[in-house]
């Protein structure tokens, strides 16, 4: 009765405490130290950035430092130990209990005649009040091995989805970093002329006003020429908007503080924009088979496939083998120990009822799965050829660019030519300048359009340049390694996919039903 009183007491007090628990909010202080502590660990145990950055080094960065690049890595781990972990179902079952038991009363039992209905024993116990008791049990299911066999195939699949997901993310953060670094080096090779120019406009606009205010000059005239001005000054605040954008978008992705000035590695000659493959049959297989998102749909109608087994396997019986040590420690126990050994058959007849249901649901899984690959394989043909063709485009617009910037170099120069005769005035030389200016930047940005859509078309064939262990590397040997494959795939050497005969046997990973709805008019 005693300990009956103390359990009643332990509950009533448990109860009592979880009705007082209230929300506990996270304090600004605490925060703001964790912001702190998390700004500190972003930028530790990172290589120094040297005087010039160049383009291999910046991929280098990425691919190492980057945080998006860091989760998916992290993803693909934690994939990993849910396979592991699933693995561990398949073992058999080896289970160990221990307890003690106290009664506050003798378990004592009396017996009654069944015919006469008299007491005919008096009461008796046959069981201590105090015991302690512990029993090891060692049990194998052979439906449920099935089961955690085809689960575990699952999740294999799943973590190689997992780490095409990454792949994709790596390939991705390079073509970004490509497009962002020559956007900011064609900037800041650019930023100088920019200060300088915006400085002299700023100075004619100043001088402008003034006229304005002393009535030296016709008012329209003066206005219309501050009116000019004040578009070129705009225009080259733009310009230098789009400077300081570019330098915190490559920061960001390479993972230093974007307020850090950093010296991109830019040649004065721009290296020449590689010629593009023409064989687009290959270029559409070799995507195809390189590509993440058609490889992840083969996976998941695997998945689909086993998740119908599944289905099925659990309409068996299931078959239990067991064997458990048992031990009581009760003093009017004969043998304290002992040993038992079971066969065990369980089934549940009545779900042999949903047998074409499983069936009817696994195809129409398939069905769906054997569409969305379609859908894959088709999306990653139109991106390859949409690359290709954008990267054509981009030639074209970088070559026109080219030849504006040269006539609007040669009037700067004429202009110029012409100030110092005094046959023009400060005002004209300045729009030609500003309008050198800007051929001198569309042209720049031209180039880093076609190097951004170069990176876009070797991303739509899935070519992946990163070394399988990188994550080893130093920054300056992953950067050596990735120079020495793009100038292999640009000097003409891009890999490609040959076709494969379709008499092969086991060519392809799945068993298509050429019957389906999908495939009747293939």
């Amino acid at each position: 009765m005693l300990l009956t009183n103390k359990v009643l007491v332990l509950v009533g007090a448990g109860l009592l405490t979880g009705c007082t628990v209230a929300p506990a909010p996270i304090l600004q202080d605490d925060r703001t130290r964790s912001a702190q502590i998390d700004q500190a660990l972003i930028h530790a145990s990172q290589e120094p950035v040297g005087s010039g950055m160049s383009l291999s080094e910046a991929m280098a960065r990425a691919l190492k430092y980057n945080l998006d690049n860091r989760v998916k890595l992290m993803e693909q781990a934690l994939s990993q130990r849910n396979f592991d972990l699933v693995k561990m179902d398949m073992l058999p079952i080896l289970a160990a209990s221990a307890g003690y038991l106290n009664r506050d009363n003798t378990n004592a039992s009396t017996s009654v005649s069944i015919e006469t209905g008299n007491v005919s024993l008096e009461p008796s116990t046959s069981q201590d009040r105090e015991r302690k008791i512990a029993d090891l049990k060692f049990a194998w299911n052979a439906l449920d091995f099935g089961v955690s066999y085809l689960r575990a195939q699952q999740e294999a699949d799943r973590y190689l989805i997992a780490r095409n997901e990454r792949q994709k993310v790596m390939l991705r953060l390079l073509q970004q970093t490509r497009a962002t670094f020559w956007r900011a080096a064609v900037m800041q090779q650019m930023s100088d002329e920019i200060d300088s120019l915006l400085a002299r406009a700023e100075r004619s606009a100043a001088s402008l006003r003034q006229v304005r205010r002393e009535k030296l000059k016709m008012p329209l005239g003066t206005l219309q020429n501050l009116r000019g001005l004040l578009d070129i000054v705009s225009e080259l605040e733009q310009m230098q908007q789009t400077v300081n954008a570019a330098n915190v978008e490559l920061a960001v992705l390479v993972n230093i503080p974007p307020g850090a000035h950093v010296t991109l590695d830019c040649p004065e000659t721009l290296p020449a924009l590689p010629v593009a493959p023409s064989d687009m049959s290959a270029l559409e297989l070799t995507a195809l088979a390189n590509s993440m998102d058609y490889s992840n749909q083969l996976y998941n109608a695997r998945i689909d496939q086993r998740e119908t087994r599944k289905e099925l396997l659990r309409l068996w019986p299931g078959v239990e083998f067991a064997y458990t040590g048992n031990y009581d420690s009760n003093s009017y126990l004969y043998h304290q120990g002992w040993g038992e050994a079971s066969i065990r058959v369980s089934w549940n007849i009545f779900r042999l009822l949903s047998h074409r249901d499983i069936e009817a649901q696994g195809e129409a899984r398939m069905q769906l799965t054997d569409a969305r690959r379609m859908a894959v394989n088709m999306a990653v043909i139109a991106q390859v050829h949409l690359a290709w063709q954008h990267y054509q485009n981009t030639l074209n617009r970088y070559q026109r660019a080219g030849e504006f910037y040269g006539i609007d170099q040669d009037i700067a120069r004429l202009t110029g030519q012409a100030m110092r005769s005094q046959a023009a005035s400060d005002m004209e030389r300045i729009q030609s300048e500003a309008r050198a200016l800007r051929s001198s930047m569309n042209r720049l940005l031209a180039y880093a359009e076609a190097q951004d859509a170069w990176g876009a078309m070797l991303f739509s064939l899935n070519l992946d340049p990163v070394p399988e262990d990188y994550q080893q590397w130093s920054v300056a040997d992953i950067s050596h390694a990735l120079d020495m494959t793009y100038a292999r795939w640009e000097s003409g050497a891009i890999p490609t996919v040959q076709a494969i005969a379709h008499n092969e046997p086991d060519a392809c990973p799945l068993k298509v039903d050429k019957k389906t709805p999908l495939f009747r008019n293939l």
